[in-house]
């Protein structure tokens, strides 16, 4: 269940250029979470009301959680993607754990490990390598669309760094959880919705690959994604799941150069090679911890 929900988040990379061909960013954002949240609706209704009655909802965290992990980063996101390479949102995506671990010292006063450090410098290197501009590029758009991209990962560490306090929706869901941060993203982003329609006019899907991605990325790459990993977090330790979610960027780059006929350079190749050798150096002594563990488990059903 976590490789599927690895390759249906990767995967999402190639529909969402196809589809911003056609649909402006923040009104692709809005209908995506609405439906997706529609459909969580048919599938939790009786808890999500149960919730509401109850007043076990804390409305504010919700919101602040709704805003980070969904409305703003699918913003950031969506124009990024729209104004840059898939190769480079890939990698620079790829960079989350690192900016995770420094927003963990800034807000939780957690402490740095040396082993941290060092993945955090070479993963600042790859990120440097692959935003400045070259010949190649598509300079000023790349490079904002990199930003963007960047401030993206920034506020889904923050969100990450959100949910490690005292959490007041604990008495809530996944189900239910989901439900809210989706409905909740879509009532955020109707304001900018509204504008790019009144600016641009109503979206319209003249064509089938259209169509079909925005299907995907309501079903595949939000709904079933999601269910997938949060259904897997229950069997499996939070350690494992960090294990797989760092080969996340690997398929990400595969979907890039094979659905968008994008061609690895050689600042993309060294500033990859960097981001990702940074966050396995980071994660290091995760990856021992979970070795440890099943080899333990071997041992004992030996």
């Amino acid at each position: 269940m976590l490789l599927i929900a690895i390759i249906l988040w990767g995967g999402a990379i190639a529909p969402t250029k196809w589809v911003l061909e056609s649909i402006q960013p923040f009104t692709l954002l809005f209908l995506r979470l609405c439906f997706a949240g529609g459909i969580c609706v048919l599938f939790s209704f009786n808890q999500l009301r149960k919730s509401i009655v109850n007043r076990d909802i804390p409305w504010k965290r919700v919101s602040l959680l709704s805003f980070t992990g969904v409305a703003g980063y699918f913003m950031f996101t969506s124009y990024g993607i729209a104004l840059t390479s898939g190769l480079h949102v890939s990698i620079i995506d790829a960079a989350l754990p690192l900016v995770t671990i420094v927003f963990s010292a800034l807000f939780l006063k957690e402490r740095i490990h040396i082993n941290y450090w060092i993945g955090i410098v070479l993963g600042f290197i790859g990120v440097v390598c692959i935003t400045i501009p070259s010949n190649n590029d598509t300079q000023s758009a790349s490079l904002l669309g990199d930003i963007l991209i960047l401030c993206s990962t920034f506020l889904f560490a923050y969100y990450t760094i959100l949910l490690k306090r005292p959490k007041q929706e604990k008495n809530l869901s996944n189900e239910v959880f989901t439900t809210l941060t989706l409905l909740i993203g879509a009532v955020i982003l109707f304001p900018f919705a509204a504008m790019e329609a009144f600016y641009y006019g109503l979206p319209k899907l003249n064509a089938w690959k259209t169509g079909f991605s925005f299907m995907y990325l309501v079903v595949g790459a939000t709904i079933l994604a999601y269910w997938f990993w949060n259904k897997a977090l229950e069997e499996v330790s939070a350690s494992i799941s960090g294990l797989y979610l760092n080969a996340l960027p690997l398929v990400s780059i595969f979907v890039s150069i094979v659905l968008l006929n994008e061609s690895v350079t050689w600042k993309v190749m060294i500033g990859g090679i960097l981001v990702l050798l940074g966050v396995v150096w980071a994660d290091q002594n995760k990856l021992r911890a979970v070795i440890k563990s099943v080899d333990r488990g071997t041992d004992s059903s030996v």
